[in-house]
């Protein structure tokens, strides 16, 4: 990843569940394959290499379906997904989905994509999804590229090396020599005209061209700052709240006007306003393994029948409502990952009813949020493949944090150090998904890191100092990730995912 932007990588994708590893950056991997392929392959074969977290889970999560949907050009969202592995035989496609070890696989969600075209020659691709529905494609047909669905892609092979000179000055461009071929890979933030397409196609030597357009916004623009420090010195040296500074920052990334922008996040908030409704609903979608009970927790707390009740334990129900919609594939926002997506919309929905903040200010502190993510985006990753439930539902709750902060008046640093503390509680917090699926733990984990948003929130506001700065924590709890055993990071193969009770739970569907 280039340059991390909050739309593209941090709020966002809006997605079925149930993770944005292994649905969202699946999809993206074959929406892209389907772009370079320029045809709807015949056939089409997925590897997977033995005993990496894709390979354990990818039926369990959907990798499978959001491949498919990708390779057939149907958006995420569509109605359809559920039906991928039946509506592709309708479009006569062969897929074949392999656990073999391929020499290239390098990150826990690598995949090896190789299609057989039409006129009869073999398309093949490399692409891990990083985290947060996040790609970064490294081989297309044996040569390496370096491709994050954050532009605009031209690959050109050719025996007459001149095509260079045709591909300078449009963007970023490599170049490959083997013998008498040559492989050019171009990246631009803009649209590669037809015409041009055309010409490169017919020129002398060419012998073959595959092109992509982006699955996020493009990067036109450059960062104004790469640190929460410097984040924070730029946010007070212009008097902006956190929230503000961030959304600057994706201002000049993108190359966005900022009303834009906060519409796209409007948007966003939206889809997490209406998924925690629909978990709180008789309508809720059908689970694996759980049966909905965040509606109860509500009645409940609503009738006096708990030991304590009140904000706290309103925003975790929210949050267990959205991971219901999750866990039944409905239609959610990461924020930062499927696997967490419970938490800021518990926390946003609690705001805007219980708080009665206004729309406008919990949609700036939705930038907030992203602030936070963000760091984590560009020191470490999303990915609990690398460095467990930490980085995932463990960011969402520093990010919720953050928010709060924001939302209640709080300094940009006052929302950084709410977002410290909250990930120097997460640290170390491990992914043992329970039969690989996105429900035990983190139904509990994404209710319970609501309600400590805003303990972490007030417990700044009020006075505590945090001694250990956002980038500092980051890096810890990146440092501390990567020492996790395999089996504690979305293997499902340790911790309680292990346990004689995990082992032994009926499936519900």
């Amino acid at each position: 990843m280039n340059a991390a932007s909050i739309l593209n990588n941090v709020i966002g994708p809006i997605m079925p569940g149930s993770s944005s590893s292994h649905t969202a950056g699946p999809y993206h991997i074959g929406r892209i394959c389907r772009n370079l392929m320029g045809e709807l392959s015949a056939e089409v074969k997925f590897y997977f290499e033995p005993g990496s977290s894709i390979a354990e889970v990818y039926h369990e999560q959907g990798s499978d379906l959001a491949l498919v949907t990708g390779i057939l050009g149907i958006p995420l969202t569509d109605a359809r997904f559920k039906r991928a592995l039946e509506l592709v035989k309708q479009y006569g496609v062969n897929i074949d989905f392999v656990v073999k070890s391929f020499p290239e696989a390098c990150h826990p969600n690598s995949i090896k994509i190789e299609a057989l075209l039409n006129d009869g020659s073999l398309f093949s691709a490399v692409a891990d999804s990083t985290g947060g529905g996040s790609v970064l494609f490294r081989y297309l047909n044996g040569r390496r590229v370096n491709f994050t669905g954050d532009s605009y892609c031209l690959a050109v092979e050719s025996t007459a090396p001149k095509v260079r000179e045709r591909l300078m000055g449009l963007g970023e461009l490599t170049a490959e020599s083997d013998g008498d071929k040559n492989f050019f890979f171009l990246t631009t933030p803009y649209p590669i005209e037809d015409s041009f397409l055309q010409e490169i196609k017919t020129a002398d030597g060419v012998t073959g061209v595959w092109h992509s357009g982006p699955v996020f916004f493009p990067i036109r623009g450059s960062r104004i700052f790469s640190s929460a420090e410097e984040m924070l010195r730029y946010a007070d040296a212009h008097g902006m709240t956190l929230g503000e500074a961030a959304l600057e920052y994706e201002s000049t990334l993108l190359g966005m006007p900022k009303e834009t922008l906060d519409a796209e996040m409007d948007r966003r908030l939206q889809v997490m306003l209406d998924a925690v409704e629909l978990g709180l609903s008789d309508n809720c979608p059908q689970m694996f393994l759980l049966h909905p009970t965040a509606n109860k927790i509500m009645e409940a707390e609503k009738e006096g029948r708990l030991a304590l009740g009140g904000i706290h334990t309103r925003a975790a129900a929210r949050a267990m409502a959205a991971m219901q919609v999750n866990s039944g594939q409905g239609i959610v926002c990461a924020a930062p990952t499927g696997g967490s997506a419970g938490v800021i919309p518990g926390v946003a929905v609690t705001m805007l009813e219980d708080m009665k903040i206004s729309r406008g200010d919990v949609l700036r502190s939705m930038w907030a949020a992203g602030a936070v993510g963000w760091v984590l985006a560009t020191r470490g990753t999303f990915a609990a493949e690398v460095c467990g439930c930490q980085v995932e539902i463990g960011a969402a709750g520093a990010m919720a944090a953050a928010a709060v902060a924001e939302a209640a008046g709080g300094t940009a640093r006052q929302a950084a150090d709410a977002a410290a503390i909250m990930f120097q509680n997460a640290m170390g917090l491990v992914c043992d998904l329970v039969q690989a699926t996105v429900e035990i733990p983190c139904h509990t984990r994404n209710a319970s890191f609501a309600s400590q948003a805003f303990v972490c929130a007030d417990m700044i506001l009020g006075g505590y100092v945090n001694a250990i700065t956002l980038d500092d924590t980051v890096d810890a709890v990146y440092a501390t990730g990567v020492m996790l055993p395999l089996e504690l990071r979305c293997t499902s193969m340790g911790g309680i995912a292990v346990t004689g009770s995990a082992l032994s739970m009926p499936r519900l569907r």
